[in-house]
C-alpha cells in the first residue's frame, strides 16, 4: 500500500466523519426546542396513564360528600349535637380526601441547571438515533471486501436491512415505553404506596431513566438482524449460536441487571425476556431459511 492509498483512506474517513458530525449536530439542534414538550408527554404517560389506584377520582368524590354533609349540618340549628357530629364527619372526610390527593406521584428539580441539562442530553440521544443508520452504513462499507460473503449485499439489500433495523428499533421502543415501563413503575409505586411512602422523583433521574431504557430496549430488538448478519458474513453459525445459547442467556441476565436500577429479579426478567425471545426467534428464522453456516 502506497502513501497515496493511505492518504486517500484517511481522506475518505475524514469526509465520512464530517458527514456524521453534521447530521448529528443538525438533528440535536433542531430537536432541542421540542424537548420540553417531550418531557411533558413522558410525565403524562408515566404518571397519569398508569394503572394506579383511582385516588384522584375518590378524592374528588369524598370532597363533594364532605361539602354536602357540611351544608346539612348548617341546616340543623335545632339539633346542635347532630350538627356537631356531622361537622366532624365532614372534616374527617375532607382530611381523607386531601391525603388521597397527596399520594399522586410528583417530580421536582434539585439543581438550577437540571432541566436544561436533561433537555440537552435528550437532544443528543435524538442525534445519535438519527445518525445511527448512517454509522451502520459506513460500517458496512468499511467491512465490505474484508469479511467473507459480505459483498453479496446490493443497494436493495442495504435498504431492506436499514428498514428492518428501523422497524425493530421502533418495536423495541414501543414495548419498553407502552408496556414494560408503565407496568414496572406501577408495581414499584404501589409497593411504596402500601408502606405509606409518597413518590417524589428528580425530573432528571426519572425522565433520563425512561428515555435511556426505551432507547436501550429499542436497540436490543436489533438482535435478530445482528445475528443474521453475523451468520451471513461467516463470523459465526447457527449451530454455534444454538450451542452457546445458555451462555448467551447468562450474558443477557448480566446486561439486564446492569441496565435496570432495581435490584430485584422482577425488573431484570422484564428486561431480559425480550432478549431471550428475540434470540430464539433468530435461531428459528435461520433454521427456516436454511442459514446455518
Amino acid at each position: 500500500m502506497t502513501f497515496e492509498d493511505i492518504s486517500r483512506i484517511f481522506f475518505e474517513l475524514k469526509k465520512k466523519l464530517i458527514y456524521m458530525i453534521v447530521i448529528f449536530g443538525a438533528a440535536s439542534i433542531i430537536s432541542f426546542p421540542y424537548m420540553g414538550e417531550i418531557i411533558k408527554k413522558i410525565e403524562y404517560d408515566m404518571f397519569y396513564k398508569l394503572n394506579l389506584p383511582g385516588n384522584t377520582d375518590i378524592s374528588v368524590q369524598l370532597a363533594g360528600i364532605s361539602g354536602n354533609i357540611s351544608l346539612i349540618s348548617r341546616e340543623l340549628p335545632d339539633n346542635p349535637v347532630i350538627a356537631s357530629n356531622l361537622s366532624k364527619i365532614s372534616q374527617e372526610l375532607f382530611n381523607i380526601s386531601h391525603n388521597l390527593k397527596v399520594q399522586n406521584p410528583s417530580m421536582v428539580y434539585l439543581t438550577p441547571m437540571e432541566v436544561l441539562m436533561l433537555e440537552f442530553k435528550m437532544s443528543l440521544i435524538i442525534g445519535v438515533i438519527i445518525t445511527s443508520p448512517l454509522i451502520f452504513y459506513y460500517g458496512y462499507r468499511g467491512l465490505k471486501g474484508k469479511l467473507p460473503n459480505i459483498v453479496v449485499a446490493n443497494k436493495y439489500s442495504i435498504i431492506l436491512v436499514l428498514l428492518s433495523a428501523v422497524g425493530l428499533f421502533l418495536l423495541g421502543a414501543t414495548y419498553s415505553y407502552f408496556y414494560m415501563l408503565p407496568f414496572f413503575l406501577s408495581y414499584i409505586y404501589q409497593d411504596a404506596l402500601s408502606l405509606g411512602i409518597n413518590a417524589t422523583f428528580s425530573i432528571y433521574e426519572f425522565i433520563y431513566f425512561i428515555v435511556l431504557t426505551t432507547v436501550i430496549l429499542g436497540f436490543s430488538f436489533e438482535l435478530p438482524l445482528i445475528l443474521t448478519l453475523l451468520v451471513r458474513s461467516g463470523i459465526t453459525s447457527r449451530r454455534s449460536l444454538s450451542y452457546y445459547r445458555k451462555h448467551a442467556y447468562i450474558i443477557m441476565l448480566i446486561i439486564a441487571a446492569w441496565v435496570t436500577p432495581d435490584p430485584t429479579m422482577f425488573s431484570q426478567v422484564m428486561m431480559m425476556l425480550p432478549f431471550v425471545v428475540l434470540y430464539e426467534v433468530s435461531l428459528l428464522l435461520m433454521r427456516i431459511t436454511g442459514k446455518t453456516t
